[in-house]
């Protein structure tokens, strides 16, 4: 009897958890994703343990990628770009680009693991982003630690004070993202605590909103870093950065508890960028006939991980912020909805 097939749409953290539990159920699994290699944006994040591990769970990532390539029940497609999609009699067809040639695959069921895009800073021009050298995003933080290994060979000897920015592009309803993006306060929180181990006088500031505590052990996480490690939080959301005429990035803010306004000045700033779905995913949830959110997040019907079309699953970010082991969780429970539909 021919095995049954499902298709997995993204190889990230998502895509790979549902493409090794399918796999290792017996499935065949094609996984298909766009960018030359299997990992998704959390295979470039650096480990942020210090002393003990910060259970960020980047390397589970690359433990996943290693065993997806390694599994014969998973066919890879990188490289590859979704054209057209959709149902098939009792199962679905879809065309992809894989290598600049056209190529036709069919499966019984489909999970969707596009993940998510960083919030576009081109669209906001009050940061200085683009145009003053170290004001960088997390993730190119992130992968300047992992190619460095630390935050002084990345930037050099001279930063001393560290500013990061939380919420960018996040719960601000003058662009519409009114939603929270989950993992950035214990993001910013965790990579502060490597910057302290690795640069222990540097002043280090986190600017927020209000921090959210999603995940066990939190708030203590918190309260760590602000009396081991000695990073100040300053509850504002800074309005202007900007160098000239300083040799210094120059930050204005108003204080939200005092109402002061204030400028501080510091030699790298850090921006925590919302997650917001990936480009074309409202195309694939169109031509699927799955639902998606006000924000454009595909939508679950029932539970998280069913959809509006049946035999069509999700995984992970594309239906909305979480952090990796979230994600990870989120991604075994669609591949046992999926599962369940083609054997149940």
């Amino acid at each position: 009897m021919e095995k049954k097939k499902v298709l997995v749409i993204g190889g990230g953290a998502a895509g790979m958890t549902s493409a090794l539990e399918m796999a290792e159920r017996g499935i065949e699994v094609i996984l298909v994703e766009k960018e030359t290699e299997i990992g998704g944006r959390a295979a470039t994040y650096c480990c942020k343990a210090t002393d003990e591990c910060n259970r960020c769970a980047a390397c589970l990532v690359l433990q996943q990628r290693d065993q997806v390539m390694q599994n014969p029940n998973i066919r890879i497609y990188t490289n590859a770009q979704v054209k057209e999609i959709g149902k098939k009699g009792s199962g679905f067809s879809v065309k992809i680009v894989y290598d600049d040639k056209p190529v036709s695959l069919e499966s019984q069921a489909v999970i969707l693991a596009t993940g998510f895009d960083p919030y576009d800073l081109s669209k906001r021009n009050e940061f200085a982003y683009g145009q003053e050298k170290n004001v960088v995003s997390g993730q190119e933080l992130e992968q300047a630690i992992k190619e460095k290994g630390s935050i002084a060979a990345a930037y050099g000897d001279d930063i001393k004070k560290i500013g990061f920015i939380q919420c960018v592009g996040s719960r601000d309803l003058s662009i519409g993202n009114g939603y929270c993006s989950r993992v950035c306060c214990m993001y910013a929180a965790r990579l502060a605590k490597v910057i302290r181990k690795d640069m222990p006088d540097a002043e280090i500031d986190i600017f927020y909103m209000d921090f959210q505590s999603f995940g066990k052990g939190f708030g203590e996480y918190k309260e760590n870093i602000q009396k081991t490690d000695h990073v100040k939080l300053i509850r504002a959301i800074p309005s202007k950065i900007y160098g000239f005429p300083y040799d210094r990035l120059t930050v204005r803010y108003t204080d939200s508890f005092s109402g002061t306004q204030c400028e501080d000045k510091y030699d790298l700033i850090v921006l925590s960028l919302a997650i917001t779905p990936t480009e074309g995913s409202r195309q694939l949830a169109e031509q699927l006939g799955v639902n998606t959110d006000s924000y454009g997040f595909m939508a679950g019907e029932e539970c998280s991980v069913k959809t509006s079309q049946r035999g069509v699953f999700l995984a992970g970010v594309c239906q909305g912020p979480k952090d990796i082991p979230q994600t990870i969780g989120h991604a075994k429970a669609a591949a046992g909805e999926a599962y369940l539909y083609l054997c149940g």
